[in-house]
């Protein structure tokens, strides 16, 4: 999604956006997503209000111009008592969120935030009911076919025949002058290509590290997966849950294809290079939501697929998700790097960096 929406802010900024993808588009952590565009209310809790409104800015994007690709999607997290998840906090969150509207001139794009009782998310799913006082219910936005999605923004770039480099390697930067004059490239075929260009944009996630001109990229050292079980699951909203009721990390899961997509399970994997799920990555995912919904049997589910991808992390250790947005030109002159942290904010974050980067083209195609 990086370098899609990077593509995209650098034709509107009078740019031809050439686009170098090492496999197929929607093949790596993107297209293996869980496909939620999420609108920042969890940030609330933390009072960061800067990342509320940013998510929501993003959701109005993808409303604004790819409405075809992105639905609403509900989603239920149910509520206990003696945990954070209270109904309290979730109607000091909905009453501060009403304020942020208000105050900040962003108009409401989806239905508000409800408060379910006990007994209606019970009807409804097969919950563990000790200390259970309802639920959470909220709407955010998905995409149910994300290789579509991208390679409708990389058409709208211009990005696709000649200038879509599927299953393309980008290799060695040509310098001239301590400026940027090229990017070698290897094709599926092994056949070598040096590409003349004076600007190079890095949007490679986990792989920045690989390029010495940006020794602080982010490393390969957390594995993230997605599971599409052969089970089905009720309703048609996501439903959030958790190993110990109420608390700890959260895991969705919603009807998929007649059956179900559970996500996400991340664990360390300090210097990767590809990302690779092992059976008992899998059984200690299945163990996870067997535990949390238990009445669901889903450790013995069939999995039909496995969605895996590499997500860049802060120390190198795999423990803590880099969540951070960065914009660096560690130079030659015409090289940067555009790493970000979030599916949801890498069109706002591409737009920051077309405006840092190409402030003239932008103002000369403006």
């Amino acid at each position: 999604m990086q370098g899609a929406t990077m593509a995209l802010a650098a034709a509107r900024s009078g740019l031809t956006p050439l686009v170098v993808e090492r496999g197929k588009v929607g093949s790596g952590a993107t297209g293996n997503s869980y496909g939620i565009i999420h609108g920042g209310l969890r940030y609330l809790q933390g009072l960061s209000i800067g990342r509320w409104r940013r998510s929501r800015q993003a959701q109005a994007w993808f409303l604004d111009n790819y409405p075809d690709h992105v639905r609403p999607l509900a989603c239920a997290m149910p509520l206990y008592r003696h945990t954070m998840r209270s109904p309290m906090a979730f109607r000091a969150a909905s009453a501060l969120e009403a304020c942020l509207y208000r105050g900040t001139g962003l108009a409401r794009r989806l239905p508000g935030l409800q408060l379910l009782g006990a007994e209606e998310i019970a009807r409804a799913y097969d919950l563990p009911r000790r200390h259970l006082v309802g639920a959470a219910l909220w709407h955010d936005l998905v995409t149910d076919d994300m290789e579509t999605l991208l390679r409708t923004i990389l058409a709208d770039a211009g990005a696709s025949g000649a200038s879509l480099l599927e299953e393309t390697v980008a290799g060695d930067l040509i310098v001239a002058d301590n400026r940027i004059a090229g990017l070698k490239v290897t094709r599926a075929d092994g056949t070598v290509q040096e590409i003349a260009t004076p600007r190079v944009a890095i949007c490679a996630g986990s792989w920045s590290s690989r390029w010495p001109q940006e020794p602080q990229a982010a490393s390969t050292a957390a594995l993230a997966f997605n599971l599409v079980l052969d089970m089905p699951f009720p309703g048609d909203a996501a439903l959030a849950v958790s190993e110990t009721p109420g608390k700890g990390r959260s895991y969705f899961l919603r009807p998929y294809e007649g059956g179900t997509f559970a996500g996400t399970y991340y664990r360390p994997a300090p210097g990767a290079r590809e990302p690779e799920v092992m059976p008992a990555d899998i059984d200690a995912f299945l163990e996870v939501l067997d535990r949390a919904l238990p009445g669901y049997g889903i450790a013995e589910a069939g999995v039909r697929a496995v969605m895996p991808g590499l997500l860049p992390d802060t120390d190198g250790t795999g423990r803590t998700l880099s969540a951070a947005d960065t914009i660096s030109a560690p130079g030659p002159a015409g090289l940067c790097h555009v790493l970000g942290s979030k599916l949801t904010t890498a069109p706002l974050l591409s737009i920051d960096a077309a405006q840092r980067l190409w402030p003239e083209e932008a103002r000369r195609a403006a």
